[in-house]
């Protein structure tokens, strides 16, 4: 076994290097020229791989100021994973990465300080204010229910006297009545004001009305961020838009990455059509379309697109894996029916997988909980938020930076922006970092040898198993084997969709879904749930009355997908050498290269080093990509 020292680091990045791996509607998207570009990136299509590397391409040829880039993301879990990602190229200079509100904070915060005014205090604990402001009406409920339509009304920056009349208008529910919501609502930003303080959607707001009250305010944020990123641009409700207006200079460098086919966030006042009208935002676009999908195999995507077409819906989608398993379609009597057949298929789907592999989607909140119950009384593990998925890609993240510098500022951007509660899962291991270099202050520091200390000296306990969550918690992630149960209807769509625009972000969160799956999905549904009537849901294009058959693949292909399952010379090869790079450089197999890396080199067979850094990261392909190209090569003879 031949080794690379991990950390050798002397090939500098290039922009050519950059491009390294990506196909051509990655490449085209990545050097478009600049202006306003609108990428239009499906599911599975490598949209955050594009938007990390036209930063980096751009700080690399000089056509862009790292230090006045800014990248804007719709969670701080995307807005981690950027940071970490841009660090493997080693830029000169750190570009401003956040969420719109976290983004809006810090203008808003830098904006009291130069006028010397002292800055408000973020409120903490919204329920009680809201409930003092609701009086007696608070006993009986609904305080989230005021608070959930206030936050819409605020996203499309309608006063309280507006906000009834509109929110009745959209479909939506008036907590309390039109006059009595407008009461308590007025009252509510009156008590903020009077207590000197302030909750999220004020930092936007306070931004947009300053900005629009004085033009060289507006002009210093623009001064500040010449080059803007927006990462799930479809998902832009109307003060967003208005924010990234602010923002954005008259001759506009903006980069837009979203797909109108994930617009699930109506309900929250995001609105689908602003990211369709983005091409005519002071000029002309420069649109390019990603329509493959690395992701998912061909039988998942066609499922995904038949879903969205029930609706009238087109995605423009093409698989780029080999033929897979059929999807399945099980048809159960009622939810105990269903419950079972989640748990036996669970079980099944485990030979030849981790429990990380797996999970199961649904729509509502009280369905995920039955699941998780019966699935626990098995013996099947359920994964934790701080231990499960959202905790392996926070040490993911640390892990990949390159040196005591990189580690510091990842620390910091979580610890100190006062963006992330204690109990975040990102909070928890910048914490770990802060310790580790509190206690490592000679000797070589980065991301591998934190990694080993948070193995062997951390008090940290991983764990394994099943993620059971709710569609909208899922998107943005994938695994091996999905379950989406409860495809019917009075739940797909659900039965609090009113209106044809609420239909069709229900057929597009379905699509989300669906998608979540990279080589097995099964889809269930209930002819009856609770002792009422449902059946299948009618995003289902291919459901009869029946229960669901198919014709087996070709022996050839069953063969090659036990293959794949168990007992892979590829996988057995690659997982090998991971084993004995980790124990040389003394970190987890982990930090050497991702399971998820691995299963994709499984599928797809990397045939150049191009290949590999598509499939890793271009640090990675530049290291070890020639010493696993030849392990794979001969492998693959046997």
């Amino acid at each position: 076994m031949r080794f690379i020292d991990p950390n050798n680091t002397n090939l500098a990045p290039t922009p050519d290097s950059v491009l390294a791996g990506l196909d051509s509607d990655q490449r085209t998207a990545v050097t478009a020229p600049v202006g306003i570009v609108v990428v239009r990136a499906g599911a599975g299509s490598g949209k955050t791989t594009v938007l990390t590397r036209r930063i980096a391409w751009r700080a690399l040829n000089d056509t862009a100021d790292i230090e006045r880039t800014l990248a804007i993301t719709f969670t701080r879990q995307a807005a981690t994973e950027m940071r970490a990602r841009l660090a493997q190229f080693d830029l000169d200079g750190r570009p401003t990465i956040g969420t719109f509100h976290a983004v809006a904070r810090r203008i808003m915060m830098q904006h009291y300080e130069d006028r010397g005014r002292r800055a408000p205090v973020i409120i903490n604990n919204r329920s009680s204010v809201m409930s003092m402001c609701m009086g007696d009406d608070a006993r009986r409920g609904g305080v989230n229910d005021v608070l959930n339509a206030i936050d819409w009304a605020h996203s499309r920056m309608l006063s309280p006297i507006e906000a009834g009349a509109a929110l009745k208008s959209a479909g939506q529910n008036v907590p309390l009545g039109e006059k009595r919501f407008f009461e308590v609502f007025d009252a509510y930003e009156k008590a903020k004001k009077k207590r000197g303080v302030v909750d999220l959607n004020d930092f936007l707001t306070y931004v947009v009305n300053e900005a629009s009250k004085d033009p060289r305010y507006a002009e210093s944020i623009r001064f500040q961020f010449r080059h803007i990123s927006v990462d799930e641009a479809q998902d832009m409700n109307p003060l967003q838009y208005a924010f990234l207006q602010v923002v954005t200079s008259e001759q506009p460098d903006l980069f837009l990455v979203g797909d109108p086919n994930q617009a699930i966030y109506g309900f929250n006042g995001a609105d689908k059509t602003l990211f369709d009208t983005l091409p005519n935002m002071n000029g002309t676009a420069h649109v390019v379309s990603l329509p493959s999908n690395y992701r998912c195999t061909p039988e998942i995507v066609r499922m995904a697109v038949s879903t969205l077409a029930t609706d009238g819906q087109i995605a423009d989608a093409e698989s780029r894996r080999s033929i897979g398993e059929p999807v399945v379609l099980q048809r159960c009597s009622t939810e105990t029916d269903e419950t079972a057949f989640i748990t036996k298929s669970v079980l099944r789907a485990k030979s030849g997988r981790s429990w990380n592999d797996i999970a199961v989607l649904v729509r509502v909140n009280a369905v995920a909980d039955q699941v998780r119950e019966e699935l626990s009384k098995v013996g099947v593990p359920i994964r934790s938020s701080r231990r499960g998925g959202a905790w392996a890609r926070a040490v993911a993240a640390a892990t990949d930076l390159t040196g005591r510098e990189s580690l510091s500022a990842w620390a910091a951007d979580i610890l100190d922006t006062g963006e992330y509660e204690p109990e975040d899962v990102d909070f928890i291991v910048a914490k770990f970092v802060r310790q580790f270099l509190d206690e490592s202050r000679v000797g070589t520091v980065d991301g591998r040898t934190f990694g080993s200390w948070l193995a062997t000296s951390a008090d940290v306990s991983e764990s394994d198993g099943v993620e059971v969550l709710t569609f909208h918690a899922a998107k943005g992630r994938e695994w091996s084997y999905v379950i989406v149960a409860g495809a019917e209807k009075g739940m797909l769509p659900h039965r609090g969709a009113r209106g044809t625009l609420a239909r069709s972000e229900e057929a597009r969160l379905a699509y989300v879904a669906l998608t979540r799956a990279a080589d097995e999905l099964v889809i269930s549904w209930t002819d009856s749930r609770n002792g009422k009537a449902s059946g299948p849901s009618p995003f289902l294009p291919t459901v009869t009355t029946e229960v669901q058959t198919f014709d087996p693949p070709p022996a050839e292909l069953r063969r090659r997908a036990r293959a794949v399952k168990s007992g892979n010379p590829i996988q057995n090869a690659i997982e090998e050498w991971r084993k004995d790079t980790a124990r040389f450089a003394r970190v987890e197999p982990h930090a050497v290269l991702s399971t998820r890396s691995i299963r994709m080199m499984v599928r797809e067979v990397p045939t150049t080093v191009d290949d590999i850094a598509r499939m890793s990261d271009p640090v990675f392909a530049r290291r070890h990509g020639a010493e696993l190209l030849e392990i794979i090569t001969e492998a693959a003879s046997h």
